[in-house]
């Protein structure tokens, strides 16, 4: 970092301090290129599954405190530059995936003309350019220099807007066109069964758009995390979660099922006793499964190999037993427990597990979600150590987490421990970068 000029601001003249910024800039670019090809290097290795992150962007974000979305951008920018060769050359740094052609910071003519910013509203711009347009490759390539020689002068916002008239000016036949037709008698919800779930779309109008957005995006309002992270999910899955929150809480007061009076609807799972007391979501190496890999899917990747525990849902499908002991942690599953002849041993009721009154007080002790803060509304109540393995339901074995973070624990990717009564989570050991080296002695 010798190129930094560490003098003193206060005896800098006004000519030396910008050039000492102009020097400070070219640093930083130079720097983002190179984290940036590093991390897409990390990505390809898939060295953030080797030492239990979910993913690339799940280890990145919590070790650098970073915005997944930034995060995923510089990667999909990263992944697209060998499709552009005038972008990759203009930000000065060769290709990482090319060691034939290394870049010489000391050659003008390997010198920075582009930014990441840059580069990436080029080409996230060209990337957008539907296949259907059919355009020639001359023409992208046509596309990409007149961009890049622009850049010269514009900031990436306006490279974006660049991008969008250069796509229009590709794609001559333009976007297909939409019905005009908005009224509520197109309103439908179409819902078909998908892997361990259900996939749905379909289409509200007017004041039922309006309600629907409000609640959803109200509830997808990312939030910081206790030591101040921000929110690590994507906006995609914020409002999956915003969703089901509303559909629990909804399901919670019972007015999820109109003219059924005070009947609350509930999930009922039937389940082996055994499986469930054995059930775990952590990957036995002695078998060929491999166990959960934090994507929410608890248990799905080893249907058919090593845990072959499942509870039967009154829709028809399943869940894995370790699905089952994480659910079975709120007061909103009906577990049936069937003994070895099948035959019904307990069934749970709604204050099987946690009581309205012992909810209040974890409301008011945790406050929300322990590890990253999210409302009480949207936490669930986790049995520190589960009741099918003869834990209390009391305040000193149990606390909130979001299904998140519950996912996380039931996992092994979060800890819980007590201290002075309150719960207190661990985080995993990739979470933080190593500490810096410590520099000689210079006296």
């Amino acid at each position: 970092m010798a190129i930094l000029d560490e003098r003193p601001v206060w005896s800098m003249s006004g000519g030396e301090k910008l050039s000492a910024l102009d020097a400070a800039h070219a640093e930083i670019a130079r720097l983002q290129v190179r984290c940036l090809h590093l991390s897409a290097g990390l990505d390809a290795d898939g060295y953030a599954q080797e030492i239990g992150a979910r993913d690339t962007v799940q280890l990145l974000s919590v070790r650098y405190r970073l915005d997944p979305d930034d995060v995923r951008r510089d990667l999909r920018l990263a992944r697209a530059l060998h499709k552009y060769p005038t972008v990759t050359a203009a930000l000065g740094t060769g290709h990482p995936a090319n060691p034939a052609n290394p870049a010489d910071p000391a050659d003008p003519a390997d010198a920075a003309q582009l930014n990441v910013g840059q580069a990436g509203a080029i080409v996230s711009a060209l990337e957008k350019v539907p296949t259907s347009a059919r355009v020639a490759v001359e023409d992208l390539r046509v596309a990409e220099e007149a961009m890049v020689e622009a850049a010269h002068l514009l900031p990436p916002a306006d490279l974006r807007k660049l991008g969008k008239e250069m796509r229009e000016r590709l794609d001559t036949d333009g976007p297909e066109p939409r019905d005009t037709d908005d009224t509520s008698s197109r309103e439908a919800l179409w819902i078909k069964p998908a892997d361990r779930g259900v996939s749905f779309g379909g289409y509200l109008a007017d004041e039922n758009a309006e309600l629907f957005q409000t609640l959803i995006f109200a509830g997808a309002k990312p939030h910081k995390t206790p030591d101040g992270e921000r929110d690590p999910r994507p906006r995609s899955k914020r409002q999956a979660d915003a969703l089901t929150a509303i559909l629990t809480t909804a399901a919670g007061t019972g007015s999820a099922v109109p003219g059924h009076g005070d009947i609350k609807p509930h999930i009922t799972v039937t389940i082996d006793l055994q499986d469930l007391k054995t059930a775990t979501n952590t990957h036995n190496p002695d078998t060929p499964g491999q166990g959960d890999l934090g994507r929410g899917d608890l248990g799905r990747r080893d249907l058919g190999r090593g845990d072959l525990g499942r509870g039967e849902l009154v829709h028809g499908d399943t869940l894995s037993a370790a699905a089952v002991r994480r659910l079975a942690c709120d007061a909103g599953i009906i577990p049936l427990v069937l003994g070895s002849n099948s035959e019904p041993l307990d069934v749970g009721t709604e204050h099987r597990f946690v009581t309205r009154a012992i909810r209040q007080a974890l409301n008011a002790r945790d406050k929300g979600c322990i590890a990253c803060g999210a409302p009480p509304a949207i936490s669930e109540a986790h049995h520190i150590t589960h009741w099918a393995d003869g834990g209390p339901t009391s305040l000193d074995n149990l606390a909130l987490l979001c299904k998140r973070d519950h996912i996380n624990v039931h996992q092994g990717r979060l800890t819980i421990t007590f201290t002075n009564g309150h719960p207190t989570v661990t985080r995993p050991t990739w979470s933080d970068p190593d500490p810096p080296p410590l520099l000689g002695n210079t006296a």
